[in-house]
């Protein structure tokens, strides 16, 4: 895990200590986080004999991605249950899934609301009973084990020097949780909902469970909910490039940073305060809002985004 020190102006400013953990750089296929997420299931069901993994996603999932490539890799068949319409099926994230050979089922977003259900997943099970299934983001047990797994390496690989603060941005909670139990204990763990969801804290507290005694706060940072994207937002991806050569997803790190340094500003950390934060990858999300980013910027901020994409994905 390659942690690297920021030295922005504004950090400058408010004399912190804030560095990012590159789980964006860790893997080729699996992207940031879903290397850790992933890996402990596709190691089960290896152990298990089991040939096949189905998971739950929409359109533009980084999980399905992730999922479809690193198990075409490891020899496993792969089921992708996506929310939405056949028409999805040719953008760039689904047919990357499809040429790692992963079968696409289309579902209602009726029944994509389901998926957590557990009468609907033994329908599943037995519809598909040489199946693994994963929840959609990842998010089992096994995930959580992964993540602290995460938070080890993000302390190791800083020489073993404490940080204080660990930011990761949140959609399941998963990986927050792998990383709050995987926190050492004198850290504090600063999680960034990229969704308006209630529900995330709770999710949370089960995963957490076994290190309850942990510290860790929930922020807001959905900036008009999951996925949508703003002018201010690119600006501040762009921004935030230039000053550190650091691309940022559109979904998740750019807008857990975004939500930091608004917090920096008004000095909700103290000063000196040393700070991680997870850059979770995603990057390939870029891939389908071109149209989105060229409606609010103009073709040639996706010009200079693509050039920068080609060499990175």
């Amino acid at each position: 895990m390659i942690v690297e020190r920021l030295n922005t102006a504004i950090i400058q400013q408010f004399n912190l200590e804030v560095s990012m953990a590159r789980a964006d750089q860790i893997h080729p296929l699996a992207s940031g986080n879903k290397y850790y997420k992933l890996k402990p299931s596709l190691e089960y069901a290896k152990d298990n004999n089991i040939k096949c993994l189905l998971s739950f996603g929409g359109a533009f999932s980084n999980h399905i991605h992730a999922l479809a490539l690193t198990a075409q890799k490891a020899g496993f068949d792969t089921i992708g249950i996506i929310r939405g319409e056949a028409q999805y099926a040719d953008n760039p994230t689904l047919r990357a899934a499809r040429n790692a050979g992963m079968k696409l089922v289309f579902v209602s977003r009726e029944e994509y609301r389901q998926r957590a259900n557990q009468a609907y997943i033994e329908n599943l099970q037995n519809e598909y009973p040489s199946c693994l299934i994963i929840p959609e983001g990842g998010s089992n047990n096994l995930a959580i084990k992964g993540c602290i797994n995460l938070a080890k390496d993000i302390n190791t690989s800083n020489n073993n020097a404490d940080f204080d603060v660990l930011a990761v941005a949140s959609g399941t909670g998963a990986t927050a949780a792998g990383l709050i139990c995987g926190a050492k204990g004198t850290q504090s763990v600063q999680v960034y909902s990229a969704l308006k969801d209630a529900s995330l804290e709770n999710r949370i507290k089960r995963f957490i469970k076994p290190c309850a005694n942990q510290t860790y706060q929930i922020h807001q940072a959905d900036y008009g909910g999951f996925a949508k994207i703003s002018q201010p937002l690119l600006e501040f991806v762009w921004d935030w490039y230039e000053d550190t050569g650091i691309l940022l997803d559109p979904i998740y790190t750019s807008k857990l940073i975004m939500r930091l340094i608004e917090q920096v500003k008004v000095g909700f950390f103290s000063r000196g305060t040393r700070i991680c934060v997870l850059h979770s990858g995603g990057l390939q999300g870029w891939l389908g809002m071109e149209q989105r980013v060229v409606k609010l910027m103009g073709h040639s901020y996706w010009q200079k985004l693509e050039r920068i994409l080609a060499n990175t994905l």
